[in-house]
């Protein structure tokens, strides 16, 4: 019963999780980047390398505008009331 108390309390906050998630993206993304150059430097080849950098700066740039349209929309709902 406080569960259900506690979660109509924090309901209109908006979310933020997706633009954690983008940030979580952003840094696999930068590790993989120089993880490539520096296998490179010892004359071994990652795989993907551009490729794997390039989806999750998109997966990160998708999840940061997929967030702040919720957020937006929760927002409209919340004045609308």
């Amino acid at each position: 019963m406080a569960e259900h108390d506690a979660h109509d309390e924090y309901s209109d906050l908006p979310i933020t999780w997706p633009f954690r998630f983008a940030g979580l993206c952003l840094i696999i993304a930068l590790i993989w980047f120089c993880i490539g150059f520096a296998a490179e430097d010892v004359g071994e080849k990652v795989w993907g390398h551009y490729d794997v950098f390039q989806a999750f700066l998109l997966i990160g740039v998708v999840s940061v505008i997929g967030g702040a349209a919720f957020n937006l929309a929760t927002a409209r709902r919340r004045k609308a009331h």
